[in-house]
């Protein structure tokens, strides 16, 4: 095989291999649902403060705008914000603090963190 073919081949085996790595990255991303506790994460990042001995302190928070957070079960923190058309269901889910929710939306990722733009909340089934 000539240099410039072998140089080629590899280039495109390189550009697959990217291509599929950008593909993974992005099947984590866009519309679903997601089930986890809501938590104002003003209290839970530095003291762990959730679940129901929390809850009307962290609703207390949420309405005072700190920011909202959904605890996966898997102890990942998803950065919760208002969908820009609508924002009823991120302000309901503010009534939900330390309760297990089921929050659909769409998600985003960027710089390691990831955020739902919230579009319907409702108690975890």
């Amino acid at each position: 095989m000539r240099k410039s073919s072998w140089v080629a081949l590899c280039t495109l085996a390189v550009a697959l291999v990217v291509a599929a790595a950008a593909y993974a990255a992005d099947a984590k991303t866009g519309a679903g649902m997601w089930k986890g506790e809501i938590v104002d994460i003003a209290c839970y990042m530095p003291k762990g403060a959730k679940g129901a001995a929390h809850a009307d302190c962290a609703k207390k928070c949420l309405k005072s705008g700190q920011p909202m957070g959904l605890l996966t079960g898997d102890g990942d923190m998803v950065l919760l914000v208002a969908d820009h058309a609508d924002n009823k269901a991120f302000e309901s889910a503010k009534d939900m603090a330390g309760k297990n929710v089921e929050v659909s939306g769409t998600m985003s990722e960027k710089a390691g963190m990831k955020i739902v733009s919230v579009t319907g909340v409702k108690p975890a089934a």
